[in-house]
């Protein structure tokens, strides 16, 4: 068995685990056992934060009689693949727990492993978790970015807000310095805390990272870009301050406003790739969405809809291809929604390009629901308080000329295709 230093190992029938040192002593060798099982099968006192097919997210107490929380990240290997490719690599838990504790040895900000552990079945595995300590009043960068209600969490003058852009541009430098390669590198992957008079940012997913031995320029400068496909929300300003922070930071003479430029001409390029390949998820999707396939339908909806009631509300659809207007449970609440009905295919193109103009800087909301079935598809808009949609005029005038301009050149045909199905929505 490997030994990892500043780790313990320890080896049951078909459970093999690494607990770190100083928390050893917490339970005896059966106690970890049991604590390990209970883990693996969902049992004792747990709040779920995310589920997937093959992932799981949760928190809970630890030791359980102590004030003290714990994030669970469990992965299942699905299907004769994954689990023949588990005889040969190591699991996704085990992957996640070595680069953060190799970048938490390099002095980036992030969280130490408190332990792994791997079930077997006939040489196997089955399933995997990392257990890691809770960002108690924390939130993801991202959202302290995007989400006005959120943004309370961490609150902050518009002199720390620069700060902390500053502060994430430096970590990002160190981030490539220290060979750190995350091929889906953005704003999720960092949480921000308040700890005194300053926020801190930490790094926390090492599921689609690696570590190589150097980032290339071209690796740098694509990550940077992937990092800057994010809409009106982070301003000019706070994205030139992150980038001469992180040019400070890299130790580089380069210019910055030089630099801008490259980084602007490089992320509407992958913004294009992004559209023909239509992408369908982003910065705004993420942790906001949940993904649904039932009854013949696919597609994803905003958490805090029921897909049983969505499912009911477009069967009891008249067969006419109009838009109609309906109200959804969204938690305790009711929403009015505008439904738009689609060509089969058409409503995931439509999705896939409003999210790419709100990444290039188009301030208009992300549909609530995608919805694709055998027949056709259907988007809902949220309607606003006033009951009606915002004109297309008000949305180009909020944009602002500079915004305008650019989205005419590289994405004209969108802009025409949204524009005209919101102009329909207002007759």
């Amino acid at each position: 068995m490997r030994t990892i230093d500043g780790y313990t190992g320890k080896h049951y029938s078909n459970v093999r685990l690494f607990i770190r040192d100083d928390l050893v002593s917490l339970y005896s060798p059966g106690g970890w056992q049991d604590f390990c099982y209970e883990l693996f099968h969902n049992r004792g006192k747990y709040h779920l934060q995310k589920q997937t097919t093959y992932k799981s997210i949760f928190t809970l107490q630890f030791p359980p009689s102590e004030n003290s929380a714990l994030l669970v990240k469990k992965y299942t290997n699905r299907g004769l693949v994954k689990l023949l490719k588990s005889l040969f690599r190591p699991s996704p838990a085990f992957h996640e727990f070595r680069l953060s504790l190799a970048m938490h040895r390099r002095g980036i900000p992030s969280l130490m492993p408190v332990l792994v552990a791997e079930l077997k079945k006939n040489g196997c595995i089955h399933e995997s978790l990392v257990v890691m300590p809770f960002l108690s009043g924390a939130q993801e960068l991202k959202d302290f970015f995007l989400k006005k209600e959120a943004a309370a969490l961490v609150r902050t003058s518009l002199s720390e807000r620069w700060e902390i852009c500053k502060s994430f541009g430096r970590l990002t430098a160190h981030i490539f310095q220290s060979g750190l390669y995350q091929n889906d590198y953005s704003l999720n992957n960092f949480m921000i805390k308040k700890e005194g008079n300053e926020s801190k940012i930490y790094f926390i997913d090492f599921e689609r990272a690696e570590i190589k031995e150097r980032l290339s320029e071209t690796e740098k400068i694509e990550l940077l870009t992937k990092l800057n496909r994010v809409g009106r929300e982070v301003t000019m300003t706070d994205r030139f301050r992150f980038l001469r922070a992180y040019l400070e930071g890299a130790g580089t003479l380069k210019d910055a406003k030089t630099c801008a430029r490259t980084l602007q001409k490089s992320t509407l390029a992958m913004l294009r790739r992004d559209l023909q390949r239509g992408r369908l998820t982003s910065v705004y999707t993420s942790e906001n969405y949940v993904k649904f396939n039932t009854g013949g339908c696919r597609g994803m909806h905003k958490t805090g809809y029921a897909t049983e009631e969505i499912m009911a509300q477009i069967a009891a659809l008249p067969q006419n291809n109009e838009t109609v207007t309906l109200s959804l449970h969204y938690g305790p609440v009711m929403h009015p929604v505008q439904v738009i009905p689609f060509m089969k295919g058409a409503a995931e193109k439509m999705w896939a390009t409003i999210n790419i103009l709100i990444l290039a800087g188009l301030p208009f909301e992300m549909p609530h629901v995608l919805l694709e079935g055998e027949q056709g598809g259907f988007l809902f808009l949220k309607l606003p308080e006033s009951g009606t949609v915002q004109s297309f005029a008000a949305i180009r005038q909020h944009a602002g000329t500079r915004v305008m301009n650019v989205l005419e050149i590289h994405f004209a045909k969108e802009l025409k295709q949204v524009g005209a199905m919101i102009t329909s929505l207002c007759q």
